[in-house]
């Protein structure tokens, strides 16, 4: 045997042959076994990708075609829902189909025909349109089989009804929309059946798929000379709006989805053709993913054999052994006997270097964890730990004393058993289980009436190993309470703001309304069977004029006469009302606070807030029970100020309303001031009572809050700021009488025509001269054209280009000794702060009867001259 030999023999033999053997054997196995597992798992994945995509996109066509489908519904519902429509097919407008629907209407609305039929199935009306041509066409031959008695497009299974969808005729598919045909309210019954389509042809088909960017191909179910991948995928898919992906070529993957018709058959096959963009970056990835094994497979083997060579294996079990025993005992302070001046001997110094900075360290440590258990006995949190089955192993923190707990009291404990349930899916425990499998987790958790955010994540050890959940709660009781005050302010003055705009609106109507009806009352005799209608025209009219006062004392901008009052007196006024409203079952207890301060406020609208708390309670005792008002002075400081948003610190007077009844829950609470909210029964209630209370309060610069238990009845608490004046004596109230005659001159400033009118007409008749305007511009130019004196000014508070202060303001350089009458639905305007009316000036609020009007004229006309009001 020659020497090369021996020293193969030698290598193979030896350790480190042996050693280089197992690692390229290993290496090997592992690359290969992770290559090929890999190429499983991510060709999959890229695959299940590239379908996800697909159906994702194919979803986008669906959305634009159910897209089209709402914009033609939307256009038949207006057509459909509409007074005019309705009258034609009652025969009473001839000319609405000619009118409504010319060539440039089709071309507007994009539709290709449009169908009226009678409630007989007769056809009324019909048309076609050619939108690619633009010229008048026939309507789809085979339409009028699907227009037969018991089609889907004339029968509805609700009122009002509607079908949408796709219908196939011999021309080829269209869009189809068929409904109804009602008055503008929706309201029945129906004069019959409106269908409008739009055709869906090639040039429809490629502008949705020029909509969502993607090469859109539809075949109609029943074809004949259906493409081949067409033919294999209608075999394929089942079932109503299925889909399919498949590959379409090398490079292309297609997706297909059955569209049914109106008959919930299918109808169409829709295609959209994909690149396998997806998939070739995924195999990319592979490739690249097998070079970087290998390279890591070279890397390790180098760094291992290099390892290998400067390592002697007898003096390393001796430090192993050495280190070993020092671990055992335990003892930092031991160290390793070293020899030799050598890379080993080296190691041994530095393994003694290592020795002593760990005993460093750990003195450090635990002075480090004295610091830190202090901060944590005083952090306002909770902190706990829990092992692998749910058990407590710690829980401190300063936030355990607002639990009545001490520190580590729960050790021990098991989460079921602090919580007392056994539900798995509890959102504290379902939150750790997450944590156990890995996945961190922030939560809000209520305990003990407290709130806490809280978070859980994995604890695991140095090694790895799952130990079990570390979790931190901090309290946010005061923070949630805040911001749910938060939340409720801000909704309410939206709410607000949206029905003061409207009740502004709708009180010019109702002005109009009631002043016809106060004419024709006038003109028809005693014995007419008219009156009868009109006095029921009136009291509708008042009804909804009262609903109209409530939403404007919702928003806040009704006109408010604040005197200085005593609360004690409006309560003791309302006594004998009270007793009769609520009846001998239910006992009223009235507690009026001595040397009760004053407030102020309209006398009329706090009545109007009493009452209703009152008739709220009295509702919520069915059986019988105690409602209890109570009047007292409070001081509120700035910490209890904090604690309920939008308050501020100062003296008020509360007033107190409570009952015995049924109470309320969280969820009801949250929404009772909100108006039409009602929980009474259908016909029961408007749900404006409390929205009423709610609207007065705040335009009253005050604050109201409800206290409620379910079972345990409710209390209201509303805060009136303090005013140091003595209360007012209220002035009795002189009725009204009839209609008194005038002469004088009336410049009259409206923007609402109607009402407008009516007033010039109902004030001319009693012998006033009046000049109309339109706005305060034109008002100007009445008054400067006309010859001789204005004695009064009659305008509108809120008009475009020039309010009515403005008008009254120049006009009185001129007219020195005019008088001024402000009307107006609402307050938005400068001669009001707040909706609080301002001294010295007159106001009559919309709606009014024209009576009220003349009465309100004479005593302006024959009082003191009102003070001139200065222009901003």
């Amino acid at each position: 045997m020659g020497p090369l030999e021996a020293t193969r023999l030698r290598f193979s033999s030896s350790l480190r042959g042996k050693t280089l053997l197992i690692i390229g054997l290993t290496m090997f196995g592992l690359v290969g076994g992770l290559y090929v597992l890999s190429r499983v798992l991510l060709l999959r994945g890229f695959s299940h990708l590239e379908e996800d995509f697909a159906r994702q996109n194919l979803e986008r066509i669906s959305s634009a075609l159910a897209n089209e489908l709402g914009t033609l519904d939307r256009t038949t519902s207006e057509y459909a829902s509409w007074d005019q429509s309705y009258a034609y097919l009652h025969g009473k407008q001839p000319s609405y189909a000619r009118t409504e629907f010319p060539d440039a209407t089709f071309q507007q609305l994009k539709i290709n025909f449009v169908v009226i039929l009678d409630n007989s199935g007769k056809k009324v009306f019909s048309k076609g349109f050619n939108l690619v041509s633009l010229e008048p066409a026939q309507t789809p031959a085979g339409l009028d089989a699907h227009l037969r008695p018991g089609s889907p497009l004339l029968n509805y299974d609700t009122h009002p009804g509607k079908v949408t969808g796709i219908l196939i005729l011999p021309s080829g598919p269209v869009l189809i929309d068929a409904r109804p045909v009602l008055t503008s309210n929706s309201e029945g019954p129906s004069a019959g059946t409106m269908i409008m389509g739009r055709s869906l042809d090639s040039d429809e088909v490629l502008r949705l798929g020029e909509m969502t960017h993607m090469p859109l191909d539809v075949e109609r179910v029943d074809g004949k000379n259906m493409a081949p991948d067409f033919l294999l995928a209608r075999r394929t898919v089942s079932g109503p709006n299925a889909t399919v992906v498949r590959e379409y070529d090398q490079a292309s993957l297609a997706a297909y989805e059955v569209l049914n018709d109106i008959y919930d058959k299918p109808a169409l096959i829709a295609r959209v053709l994909f690149p396998r963009d997806i998939y070739r970056e995924g195999r990319t990835v592979l490739l690249q993913f097998l070079l970087l094994l290998l390279a890591a497979g070279l890397v390790f083997g180098a760094v291992t054999l290099f390892l290998l060579e400067r390592v002697v294996l007898s003096r390393v079990a001796d430090l192993s052994e050495g280190i070993t025993q020092i671990g055992a005992s335990g003892d930092l302070l031991a160290r390793l006997d070293v020899s030799g001046k050598d890379e080993i001997g080296y190691l041994g110094t530095a393994i003694n270097g290592m020795l002593e900075d760990l005993a460093n360290t750990e003195a450090e440590r635990h002075e480090g964890r004295t610091r830190l258990g202090v901060m944590i006995d005083k952090m306002p949190a909770v902190l706990w730990t829990t092992d692998t089955n749910l058990c407590f192993t710690s829980s401190v923190g300063a936030g355990l004393t607002s639990l009545g707990l001490r520190s580590n009291e729960l050790i021990g404990q098991t989460l079921f058993e602090c919580f007392r349930t056994n539900d798995q899916e509890f959102p504290v425990i379902a939150a750790h289980r997450k944590a156990l499998e890995g996945e961190s987790s922030t939560y809000e958790m209520e305990w003990q009436k407290l709130v806490f955010e809280s978070h859980v994540q994995p604890m695991y050890s140095s090694e790895g190993e799952l130990l079990g959940v570390i979790g931190v709660g901090l309290d946010i009781t005061d923070r949630r309470q805040l911001a749910d005050q938060l939340r409720q302010s801000q909704k309410m003055q939206a709410v607000g703001e949206l029905a003061g705009g409207i009740s502004h609106d709708f009180n010019n109507l109702l002005m109009v309304v009631k002043g016809h009806g106060e004419l024709l009352l006038d003109r028809l005799p005693e014995g007419s069977p008219l009156r009868q209608n009109v006095e029921q025209v009136q009291k509708a009219a008042d009804r909804a004029a009262s609903l109209t006062r409530q939403l404007l004392a919702f928003s806040r901008r009704q006109v408010l006469q604040p005197r200085v009052l005593d609360l004690n007196e409006v309560v003791s006024g309302m006594i004998e009302m009270f007793s009769r409203v609520i009846g001998a079952n239910i006992e009223l207890s009235c507690l009026p606070g001595t040397n009760l301060g004053c407030v102020k406020a309209d006398p009329g609208q706090m009545e109007q807030v009493l009452l209703n708390l009152v008739v709220n309670a009295r509702d919520a005792m069915p059986e019988g029970g105690r409602v209890t008002i109570e009047t007292t002075n409070v001081e509120i400081d700035r910490s209890y100020a904090a604690l309920h948003s939008g308050m501020a610190a100062g003296h008020y007077v509360m007033l107190i309303v409570s009952d015995t009844g049924s109470g309320m829950d969280a969820t009801t609470q949250a929404r009772i001031f909100e108006p039409f909210f009602t929980t009474k029964e259908k016909g029961k209630g408007t749900g404006l009572g409390l929205a009423t209370v709610y609207g007065v309060v705040k335009q009253s610069g005050g604050y109201i809050w409800v206290y409620s238990e379910v079972g345990h009845g409710t209390t209201f608490k509303i805060y009136l700021p303090q005013v140091l004046a003595e209360a007012d004596k209220r002035a009795a109230e002189r009725a009204p009488s009839g209609p008194p005659p005038g002469n004088e001159t009336i410049l009259f400033v409206e923007d609402e025509e109607s009402v407008r009118v009516l007033v010039r007409g109902y004030l001319e008749g009693t012998g006033y001269h009046v000049l109309e305007a339109v706005d305060g511009v034109h008002a100007l130019e009445i008054a400067a054209a006309h010859k001789g004196p204005i004695q009064i000014l009659i305008t509108d508070v809120v008009m475009p280009r020039l309010s009515g202060r403005e008008v009254a303001a120049r006009l009185s350089a001129t007219q020195p000794d005019m008088k001024v009458l402000y009307i107006s639905g609402y307050t938005d305007d400068s001669i009001f702060r707040d909706g609080v009316l301002e001294g010295g000036m007159a106001f009559l609020q919309k709606p009014f009867n024209l009576k009220t009007l003349a009465q309100k004229i004479r005593e302006v006309l024959d009082g003191q001259p009102v003070a001139s009001l200065p222009g901003r």
